[in-house]
């Protein structure tokens, strides 16, 4: 691990392997209803190593009782998402998929279920930390918003790689 923030879940951590990065950007250009997805590898065990990509919609701009620290996403999330992008349509990182609303406590408190309802810590929290390490945000656009998810997935993934914590 090279730098951990524990308050907002966020660690860098280096890995001796090639990859390339993504493009992280200012969080504060997200607007509420903005697409948003992420690329991770969720429930590997039962799911399997293939990266997963899952899509949605930044619902709010900030998190849990009003946390300004986070965006409320509709992406579909299970543990192993946690720690990836989240990534617009320009193919930029503006978060990191952080946490999932209990449905546990959520029905207990309310007798609710809560759907999709789930977080991300905002990228003007890591782009500090990466700061601090000489580690260069490029705050670049590789797409104009007219490719395809499917075209931002492809020119992404690689950057994304499964880490399994022991």
């Amino acid at each position: 691990m090279v730098l951990k923030d524990k308050v907002n879940d966020i660690a860098l951590l280096k890995a001796n392997i090639e990859t390339k990065g993504l493009t992280v950007a200012s969080s504060s250009t997200v607007n509420k209803g903005e697409e948003v997805f992420t690329l991770g590898y969720p429930l590997v065990g039962l799911q399997g190593q293939e990266q997963k990509a899952t899509f949605g919609r930044v619902n709010s701009l900030s998190g849990v009782q009003g946390d300004i620290r986070y965006f409320q996403v509709d992406i579909p999330i299970q543990p192993g998402n946690s720690g990836g992008p989240l990534i617009n349509k320009n193919g930029q990182v503006v978060g990191l998929v952080t946490a999932m609303l209990s449905q546990l406590n959520t029905l207990r408190k309310t007798g609710v279920l809560p759907q999709n309802v789930n977080y991300a810590v905002k990228s003007d929290y890591l782009i500090p930390l990466m700061s601090t390490k000489n580690i260069v945000h490029k705050s670049i656009t590789i797409s104009d918003g007219n490719y395809s998810f499917s075209e931002l997935i492809s020119t992404s993934e690689n950057a994304v790689v499964l880490i399994l914590a022991k």
